[in-house]
């Protein structure tokens, strides 16, 4: 916990000074309004944006992306259209200006978000007791304890040992001995950094030794994409610390702390 903590810290830190706009711009053409995300149309690492067109001829638009605010605005794209799509490497917040040669929109248009729910709620797994398993809540913002050998609740995920390391396995991975479970499969975060493993990738299995400080990435059965952060792991279990919970449907993007 105190390791994770301290790394927030500093990336807290690390983005003091940062804006909470891009660079303003000082045109007359109107605002752009009603931007919003396609949640539809998103999914995997591409964010589809669609906005109003304005009622007077321009040339396009910018978009403008941040991972955090404040933070370090950036434009990754133009378009003549009303429709744009992100293919991302994290989750991040939108904002677009619409131009015509070398006038701008006076302001900015509203802001968007495809940021993750961010919980910190430390939850104790553990193997000898009725609190191996573990389910998230349907609108990603919290986790409950539960005993995955009964058949009236329906874990995501419960703990276990083998060769004396400690694990975590996917909500149904036995059925027989703890039933009632999800289909959850499960990656450790790796080299991946904010995006998950494609929906059919083979990193995707149905357990993974945990150790400390460490996060996994969960595909739930429920279309949602999830990562959990280990604390710490004892002999009989592990306590996990926090998580994030993607409510678009098949959206495999995280956020940058």
């Amino acid at each position: 916990m105190k390791k994770y903590l301290a790394a927030a810290a500093i990336l807290a830190l690390a983005i003091v000074g940062c804006s909470n706009d891009p660079v303003a711009p000082s045109g007359s053409l109107p605002n752009v309004s009603n931007l919003r995300i396609d949640e539809t149309a998103s999914k995997g690492d591409s964010v589809f944006l669609i906005w109003d067109a304005l009622d007077e001829d321009v040339d396009g638009y910018r978009i403008y992306f941040a991972t955090t605010v404040p933070g370090n605005w950036v434009q990754p794209g133009v378009t003549s259209d009303t429709t744009w799509t992100h293919i991302a490497l994290s989750t991040g917040y939108y904002e677009l200006a619409a131009f015509k040669g070398v006038n701008t929109s006076s302001g900015f248009s509203n802001r968007v978000n495809s940021r993750a729910e961010e919980t910190i709620l430390e939850r104790e797994l553990r193997t000898d007791s009725t609190t191996n398993g573990l389910l998230f809540s349907a609108n990603g913002t919290g986790w409950e304890l539960g005993c995955a050998d009964s058949a009236d609740f329906a874990q995501d995920i419960y703990i276990g040992i083998a060769d004396s390391k400690v694990y975590i396995y996917s909500g149904n991975h036995n059925p027989v001995q703890f039933p009632g479970g999800n289909d959850t499969k499960l990656c450790p975060l790796g080299c991946h950094g904010n995006v998950a493993p494609e929906h059919s990738s083979l990193e995707w299995v149905d357990s993974v030794q945990v150790t400390d400080f460490n996060w996994v990435f969960l595909q739930l059965d429920n279309n949602h994409y999830a990562e959990f952060y280990v604390d710490s792991v004892f002999t009989n279990g592990a306590d996990l610390f926090s998580f994030e919970y993607q409510l678009i449907d098949y959206l495999r993007l995280f956020n940058v702390f």
